[in-house]
C-alpha cells in the first residue's frame, strides 16, 4: 500500500510539472487584419489572438489573393510570452480582396482552424466567395478525425482489459496461468493498449500538420508534435503501453513485491496519460482536473473491466469459490466506484462546459447528455445484480453481467466519439453590416467581426452633394440600454475620401446602440443611429 502511495504521489508530481491553462478548446479572440475589414493598405504581418495559450510551433498561416493563388508569407511565429498570439510576415500587397486560412493546436492537443477575409484598398470583391474556395485548405483529411475516433475507442478497451480485466484477474491465482480465458482478455488489452498509443501519436502528428493519413507514418510530422505538450505525454503512454507487455510476460513472478510495484506503477502511469492529453490539462488548476478525471477514468476501468472479465473469462468465475470470492470483492469496490464516477464526472462537465445551463447548445454537451442516460441503465443494471448477489448467489449474475459489460463498451464508444469536440460553444463572428440613412446622408456601417470583445468598426459616408464632396467631420458612440450601460465615445480615424475607421470593444452580448454624429458642413450636424446585435 505504501508503494502505491508513493507511486500516486510520484504521478502526481510528473503532472505539476507541465502546467496548464484555462479552456477547453483555443478560439480566434482578435486578428490584425480584423475579419471583413477595408484597409487602405496592406499590413506587414498578419496576427492572431487566441483566447488561450496553443502549440505556436504547429501554427500555420496561408494566404490567398482573389483567383485563389496562394501568396508565399512568411512562419508563424509566436509573439509575446503568454503563448497565445502568433504572427506572420506579409508581402507586399496590392489592391483587392484576400483570405486568410489558419490552423493552430491547443494545448489539449485540439486541432482548430478557420479563415476570414479582408480587403486592400477601395476595389470591391466577394469575399464570402474566396473563403468557400480556399477554406478547404484550413481542414485535414476527415479519414484522420474517424481513424482517431476508433483509436481513442480502441484505446479505452484495452485499458479495460488490461489494467481494469488484469486487476481482478491478479486476485485469483488460476486466473493468469496461459491456458486461461482471463490471462488471454488481460494480454489483449495490453497489446491493444500498445496499437492504440502507437495509432494516437501518429494520428495526432497527421492531424496537427493539417496532413493526409500517409503523415500519420512522417517522420518529420512525428518530429513536429515530439515537444508539445500533448505529443510527450502519448509517447509517454506509448512507453507505458510497451511495458506493460514486459509486466505480463513476467506475470507468474505476481506474488513478488517488485512485480506488485511495477503493475500498480504501469497501471497508474497509464491511467493519467489520458487526461495529461486531453481536455482536464487545459483547466484551471490543470493538476486538480488531471488528477480528478484520473480518478474517474481510473474507477472506470476498473468497474468495466470487471464486468468484461466475468464475461468473457469463462464460467469459473460464478462457480468455484475463488471465482465467487473476486465476484463479491468486485461488487463491494463497485458500489464505491460508480458514486466516485457520478460525482468525478458531474464536476468535470461543469467545469469543461462553464455551467449546465447551455449543456445543449453544443455537439460534447447533446453527447454528454446520450452519455448519461446511456451510464443510467448501467447504473440499474448494477443494482439489479447486486440484489441478485446477495438473493441468490453469484451463479445468477451471468446474463446480468453480460448486459452491463454490453452496455459500458457502448459508454466507452460515446465518450471516445466526444473527446474531440469543444465542451463550450466557441464565438462565432457575426460581421455587421448595414447603411442607413437621415437627412440626405448616406452611412455605409461595417462593423467586424462582430461578437464580444474588441472590434473594428468602418463608416463610409455619402453626403447630400455625392461621395466625392467632403464631410467636415464625424464622431460616433454606443450604449447597451439594457443593461443601463451609457453613451462611449468611439474614436474615429478619416482613412480615405469620407471613410472613417475605429475601434469598438463590446463587453457584453446584446442589442448595441450605434449613433454616428455627422458634420455635414460647418455648423450642420446629422445624427444617424443603428442597432448592432452582439451574439
Amino acid at each position: 500500500m505504501r508503494r502505491a502511495a508513493a507511486l500516486v504521489v510520484a504521478t502526481l508530481g510528473v503532472l505539476i510539472a507541465f502546467p496548464g491553462f484555462a479552456g477547453a478548446h483555443a478560439g480566434l479572440d482578435n486578428s490584425i487584419p480584423a475579419a471583413s475589414s477595408v484597409l487602405a493598405e496592406g499590413p506587414d504581418t498578419i496576427v492572431l489572438d487566441f483566447d488561450e495559450p496553443i502549440e505556436s510551433t504547429l501554427a500555420s498561416i496561408d494566404l490567398f489573393d482573389d483567383t485563389a493563388e496562394r501568396i508565399e508569407v512568411g512562419e508563424a511565429v509566436a509573439v509575446g510570452g503568454d503563448g497565445s498570439i502568433v504572427s506572420a510576415p506579409v508581402p507586399e500587397l496590392d489592391d483587392g480582396t484576400y483570405a486568410v486560412v489558419w490552423r493552430v493546436t491547443s494545448l489539449d492537443g485540439h486541432v482548430i482552424d478557420g479563415a476570414f477575409s479582408f480587403q486592400v484598398g477601395t476595389s470591391t470583391g466577394d469575399g464570402a466567395g474566396l473563403l468557400d474556395r480556399v477554406s478547404g485548405d484550413a481542414a485535414g483529411d476527415p479519414t484522420v478525425g474517424l481513424l482517431t475516433d476508433i483509436a481513442r475507442f480502441v484505446a479505452f478497451v484495452g485499458m479495460v482489459l488490461f489494467v481494469g480485466a488484469g486487476m481482478f484477474a491478479a486476485l485469483a491465482p488460476s486466473q493468469l496461468d496461459a491456458s486461461s480465458a482471463s490471462r488471454r482478455l488481460v494480454v489483449t488489452g495490453a497489446v491493444l493498449t500498445v496499437m492504440a498509443a502507437l495509432a494516437a501519436y501518429g494520428l495526432y502528428a497527421a492531424a496537427a500538420v493539417g496532413g493526409s493519413l500517409g503523415d500519420a507514418f512522417s517522420a518529420d510530422a512525428w518530429g513536429k508534435v515530439a515537444s508539445t505538450r500533448t505529443g510527450r505525454f502519448l509517447l509517454v503512454r506509448l512507453v507505458l503501453s510497451a511495458l506493460s507487455v514486459a509486466v505480463l510476460a513476467t506475470a507468474r513472478r505476481r506474488s513478488s513485491s517488485w512485480w506488485q510495484s511495477a503493475a500498480v506503477a504501469v497501471s497508474i502511469g497509464l491511467v493519467m496519460t489520458f487526461p495529461a492529453a486531453g481536455h482536464p490539462s487545459a483547466a484551471t488548476p490543470a493538476a486538480l482536473w488531471q488528477v480528478l478525471d484520473g480518478v474517474h477514468f481510473g474507477f472506470v476501468v476498473v468497474w468495466l473491466g470487471g464486468l468484461v472479465l466475468f464475461t468473457l473469462g469463462g464460467r469459473a468465475w460464478f462457480r468455484d469459490t475463488e471465482g465467487e470470492a473476486v465476484v463479491r470483492r468486485f461488487s463491494t469496490i463497485a458500489t464505491v466506484a460508480v458514486p466516485v464516477i457520478v460525482v468525478t464526472g458531474t464536476l468535470q462537465a461543469i467545469e469543461l462546459a462553464g455551467g449546465l445551463d447551455a449543456i445543449t447548445e453544443t455537439d460534447w454537451g447533446r453527447r454528454l447528455l446520450v452519455k448519461v442516460s446511456i451510464v443510467a441503465v448501467l447504473v440499474a443494471l448494477g443494482g439489479v445484480s447486486r440484489w441478485l448477489l446477495r438473493a441468490s448467489g453469484a451463479a445468477s449474475l451471468r446474463r446480468t453481467v453480460a448486459a452491463e459489460a454490453v452496455v459500458g463498451l457502448l459508454v466507452l464508444g460515446v465518450t471516445a466519439a466526444m473527446l474531440d469536440l469543444p465542451p463550450v460553444a466557441v464565438a462565432k463572428s457575426q460581421v455587421f453590416n448595414t447603411a442607413i440613412t437621415e437627412a440626405g446622408v448616406l452611412a455605409d456601417v461595417t462593423v467586424t467581426p462582430g461578437r464580444v470583445g474588441t472590434n473594428e468598426v468602418h463608416v463610409v459616408l455619402t453626403p447630400p452633394g455625392g461621395s466625392l464632396t467632403p464631410i467636415v467631420a464625424a464622431t460616433a458612440r454606443v450604449a447597451l440600454p439594457e443593461r443601463d450601460i451609457p453613451a462611449a465615445p468611439v474614436e474615429l480615424t478619416l482613412i480615405g475620401s469620407n471613410h472613417y475607421t475605429g475601434v469598438i470593444t463590446f463587453p457584453y452580448t446584446g442589442q448595441w446602440r450605434l449613433d454616428l454624429v455627422v458634420e455635414v458642413t460647418a455648423g450642420s450636424t446629422v445624427l444617424l443611429r443603428t442597432t448592432i446585435p452582439v451574439p
